[in-house]
C-alpha cells in the first residue's frame, strides 16, 4: 500500500509540470488547432513517455526510498 501511494506521488510529480509545460508549448505551436487535435498531440507524446518511461523509473525510485527507511 505504501508503495502503491509513494510511487502514484511521484509520478504526479513528474506528470503534473510535463502536462503543464506541453500545454504551454502547444499553446504557442499550435493555437490555431482545435481542443481535439491538441489534445491528441499532448496525449500522444506524453501516454508513452510516461508509462515506457517516467512509471517504471519511479517505481524504481519509490522501491529504492522504502528500502532505505526499513
Amino acid at each position: 500500500m505504501r508503495l502503491t501511494l509513494l510511487r502514484t506521488t511521484l509520478i504526479w510529480a513528474v506528470v503534473w509540470p510535463m502536462v503543464t509545460v506541453m500545454l504551454v508549448i502547444l499553446a504557442r505551436v499550435a493555437d490555431d488547432l482545435s481542443l481535439g487535435a491538441q489534445t491528441l498531440i499532448l496525449t500522444a507524446i506524453l501516454v508513452p513517455l510516461i508509462s515506457l518511461v517516467l512509471a517504471p523509473a519511479m517505481q524504481r525510485l519509490a522501491t529504492r526510498i522504502l528500502k532505505e527507511k526499513t
